[in-house]
């Protein structure tokens, strides 16, 4: 399939955002994790679902991640929503699916009041309540810049490997290693280390917040998708299902056998499955 056009937005605080848009058909934003970059979209097969089933597509990498700009951190979360509300009025979309993977739910759950559009319906994915893991990793790597001024690559890849495989991969020696070949050969995803530095920072301080807050789940009238993971230690699906107790309207899903990384390594695609048959049923197409 032919790649799609990049355009670089300009927001308000002149941060620059590079994102893209594909299919003919209701608009579905998709906002991604920490350090994911548009085109990681594509290993996961959703866009390509989306586009197949009906849907106009939206990726985009938030600022930080190349090719977008990295203004100096500390980010925020309502600070990259913003980025993301401007990535929507560039592209003259009234009306949408929001879609978050992973911090992309923390992007996406402050949409749900700040963008003044028309939200059909939000689906979040390993992403809704983050563990006790996810703040001692944002706490470490943050000391990590602090002290060293980056974070080693031996260290970011043992924690990509050991939280994105579950535990069948993980034990298989072969499949550790070709993970770790891949990860230590591919080009660097960060404008700067103040992109990485930003979002984490942004993902620290909502956790420490202790968000999502019940009061803020339960002014999300949208219907809402809430996708868990088996082996998730970022966004256990204990904690995920607790949190979806307080959406007035979710339905709520733990998929068997697979971790953080689920959405991209499930055979099955079963979350992406659930993503299109939710898009479908909120629109009506």
């Amino acid at each position: 399939m032919t790649s799609p056009k990049i355009e670089l937005i300009r927001t308000a605080a002149d941060t620059v955002i590079a994102a893209s848009r594909r299919g003919d058909g209701p608009t579905v934003l998709l906002s991604g994790g920490l350090g994911m970059p548009y085109g990681v979209w594509q290993f996961t097969g959703v866009p390509d679902a989306l586009v197949d089933a009906g849907f106009s597509v939206i990726t985009y990498s938030a600022r930080g991640l190349a090719p977008s700009s990295a203004p100096p951190a500390p980010y925020s979360v309502p600070e990259m929503a913003d980025d993301a509300i401007a990535v929507l009025t560039h592209f003259e979309v009234d009306d949408a699916v929001l879609v978050g993977y992973s911090m992309g739910c923390y992007i996406t759950q402050v949409l749900a009041s700040a963008w003044t559009g028309s939200i059909h319906g939000i689906a979040m994915i390993a992403g809704l309540r983050s563990s006790a893991i996810g703040e001692i990793v944002n706490e470490m790597e943050l000391g990590l810049i602090d002290g060293l001024g980056e974070i080693p690559e031996s260290v970011s890849v043992f924690e990509q490997i050991m939280t994105t495989l579950g535990p069948g991969m993980l034990a298989d020696d072969a499949t550790v290693r070709g993970w770790w070949t891949m990860l230590t050969s591919g080009d660097p995803v960060w404008t700067s280390v103040e992109g990485l530095k930003g979002q984490l920072s942004a993902s620290q301080s909502w956790m420490l917040a202790h968000e999502p807050t019940p009061e803020r789940l339960s002014t999300i009238e949208s219907p809402t998708l809430v996708v868990a993971y088996e082996h998730d230690v970022f966004f256990p699906p204990a904690g995920s299902r607790d949190a979806a107790s307080h959406l007035p309207a979710a339905d709520f899903h733990v998929l068997d056998g697979h971790a953080h990384g689920g959405l991209m390594l499930d055979p099955e695609h079963r979350a992406t499955q659930l993503v299109v048959d939710f898009c479908r049923k909120v629109t009506a197409v």
